[in-house]
């Protein structure tokens, strides 16, 4: 075998025309795919052997991970491969055929891998045993067959229809199973950040997914910078956004006669100046800066007057909140996120005070454009600037992209 690979290491492939190159490119597939069929019957003959006793190995696995120094996940799964698709040879020297011969036979012909061999396995394991004597031989036909067209991910899609198909007791069992186990755990850190987990039923993970194909896209790219976040970044601004449309949507049930509402208390002085921190209605700290940023142009202000004994002593109420009346104008004006080159339509934007309202900006239509949540949090990390020219927003963009700070328009949803 080393012979052959010494043959084909010094070939050069840049001589190779287009169909050559592709065609031996399938042929050292196809032989790598017979290589673990070879396999199969090295780790046959060990067992046969006893050769992992011999040598004191706990079982073949062991033996395997030792003689050939593989991960003892990958050494499991090739023991668990050669018992489905090699020839067993009895006390008796009787030789008993592979489990799963068609997958045998299409691994000795390279036509499949040893991952399509795992799905083809595992789907027909799962089928209960009445099901299995009955047509466990034609599920592991098909899936071959299937094996032959489709990637090992493809292909898993299909076995589960057709062990679907042939097992819906089963199925709505597991269906019971994920809704038992259902749950959600938030552990929030003391500076107000959380690690996530859990288990989802089925329609959360179909609804989640749904909203953050809309939501989590990559940004289209701003003056030729493609969009920085990795996916997991992206899905979580999405979620983020999405959370955001529910609150504004006003449909939220009330909490102790409260409407939904994130709190966030900080000293007045503080506010005003961004310094010091701020505690949410959980109990975490934050930075104040941060916490105005989350605030955001949609928030609802209220002043707490407390005496030396932390009595209440008065208060007042002031909003900052844009009104139905002016959204509705501001759609009408800007159609969208007024950021450069982003497309999110009006329905996903929040009203933005382009001078901000801790700096004296007013809540009026003059002041305020749509922008989407991605760019309405990280406008100003990136640099950029909103501002009114003409009685229409735009964006300064930050000296590096443009050293004079022409401003810009969308001009999808504002025409120059």
């Amino acid at each position: 075998m080393s012979s052959v690979v010494d043959d084909l290491v010094p070939v050069d492939l840049a001589r190779c025309d287009d169909d050559m190159l592709l065609e031996s490119w399938r042929e050292l597939e196809c032989t790598r795919n017979r290589l673990a069929a070879v396999e199969h019957r090295f780790v046959a003959e060990v067992e046969r052997r006893g050769l992992p006793f011999t040598h004191g190995a706990r079982n073949t696995a062991a033996f395997v991970r030792a003689l050939l120094r593989v991960h003892p996940r990958e050494a499991v799964a090739r023991v668990a491969a050669a018992s489905a698709a090699a020839p067993m040879t009895t006390l008796t020297g009787e030789t008993v055929p592979a489990p799963f011969p068609r997958v045998a036979a299409a691994q000795a012909a390279g036509t499949i891998s040893p991952r399509h061999a795992a799905v083809v396995v595992a789907a027909v394991e799962r089928l209960p045993d009445v099901v299995q004597v009955e047509h466990g031989a034609r599920v592991e036909a098909d899936l071959v067959d299937y094996a032959t067209q489709f990637d090992p991910h493809q292909l898993g899609t299909l076995a589960l229809r057709v062990t679907t198909l042939l097992d819906q007791d089963g199925t709505l069992a597991d269906v019971e199973y994920r809704e038992r186990h259902r749950d959600l755990t938030i552990r929030q850190r003391p500076d107000g950040s959380a690690s996530i987990s859990g288990e989802a039923t089925a329609e959360l993970a179909e609804r989640l997914l749904t909203i953050l194909d809309a939501l989590a896209a990559p940004k289209p790219a701003e003056g030729g910078v493609r969009d920085p976040r990795t996916a997991g970044q992206r899905r979580h601004d999405g979620l983020l956004d999405a959370l955001d449309l529910v609150q504004r949507a006003e449909l939220l049930p009330t909490v102790a006669g409260i409407s939904t509402t994130v709190l966030l208390t900080a000293s007045a002085a503080d506010w005003q100046t961004g310094d010091g921190v701020t505690t949410t209605g959980h109990g975490a700290i934050l930075p104040t800066r941060e916490a105005i940023r989350i605030a955001g142009g949609d928030a609802r202000t209220m002043s707490v007057d407390l005496d030396g004994h932390g009595a209440v002593t008065g208060h007042t109420d002031a909003r900052r909140l844009f009104t139905e009346t002016q959204r509705l104008a501001l759609i009408a004006r800007d159609g969208g996120c007024t950021f450069p080159g982003c497309d999110t339509p009006p329905a996903w934007c929040q009203a933005h005070h382009v001078i901000d309202h801790a700096n004296g900006g007013p809540t009026t239509i003059a002041n305020g454009t749509l922008v989407c949540g991605h760019h309405h949090r990280h406008h100003q990390r990136q640099g950029w600037r909103s501002v009114m020219r003409d009685g229409r927003p735009a964006w300064l963009p930050p000296p590096w992209l443009d050293p004079h700070q022409h401003p810009r328009r969308n001009a999808r949803v504002q025409p120059p």
